[in-house]
């Protein structure tokens, strides 16, 4: 009697353990988007999910979940440097565009972006991915009159990393978006509505990661977008002093 007791808690127990929140089934076709439970990211995802897209978002194990719950999207675990890891994510997602919105962190000075985003593109070239989009920064290659001496030299090894990241997207034939940003503005500031992108190399100025989303968004939408290099800025925003 008390086995069979237990046998039935242990059912109860089973029966009512929740699923992993927001772990949708992975679905082909839709955006696969490295670093998409970060800030940046989870904005990114909103939009892409606005729009209808299917997402799936790349991320470490140990990665924090809590900005994409109750949001539709699905995920591949693994390491970004890691390059059979990021073949398998596009295996499984086969997604028509990719989107690198990843944050280096305590890795920046390890080629993060050098590595991560050569892995990304070439898995994307090998998988037919119509799109790669990688969030780059302003200083980088020919942007550089954007930035001071000092903040060039302050950020040489990322923008240098980030730089030969740009030109292996740029030389892989894979069509590509590239969107660099100088200054994300605080949280504390809302959002706009009024950022644009721009191919102006001198342009240095903040943007809200909401209104980055939405930049991104209105760039999918644009065939006209594709195989171009912009900064995001939104002049409107006034910080203080500039540290450049």
């Amino acid at each position: 009697m008390a086995v069979r007791v237990l046998c039935l808690l242990l059912g109860v127990l089973i029966m009512s353990t929740p699923a992993a929140a927001n772990d949708s089934p992975i679905k082909s076709g839709g955006a696969l988007v490295f670093g998409g439970a970060g800030r940046a990211g989870a904005e990114i995802a909103k939009v892409l999910l606005a729009r209808g897209e299917t997402v799936t978002v790349f991320a470490r194990p140990t990665t924090d979940h809590q900005r994409l719950k109750g949001l539709s999207v699905s995920y591949v675990e693994g390491d970004a440097m890691n390059a059979a890891d990021v073949a398998a994510a596009f295996a499984k997602a086969k997604p028509a565009t990719a989107i690198n919105i990843m944050s280096g962190g305590q890795r920046m000075a390890t080629g993060f972006w050098d590595v991560t985003q050569k892995n990304i593109t070439a898995a994307a070239k090998a998988s037919g991915t119509k799109l790669v989009v990688f969030f780059s920064s302003v200083g980088v290659g020919d942007s550089a009159v954007a930035y001071s001496e000092a903040a060039l030299e302050r950020g040489k090894v990322s923008l240098a990393d980030r730089f030969t990241a740009e030109e292996d997207l740029k030389a892989s034939g894979v069509p590509y978006l590239i969107i660099r940003t100088g200054i994300i503005a605080p949280d504390r500031f809302a959002p706009t509505g009024k950022a644009r992108l721009t191919e102006d190399r001198k342009v240095l100025a903040p943007v809200t990661r909401p209104d980055l989303a939405r930049l991104l968004g209105d760039c999918l939408a644009d065939p006209g977008c594709r195989n171009k290099t912009y900064a995001a800025a939104d002049e409107t925003i006034t910080l203080g002093p500039p540290t450049r």
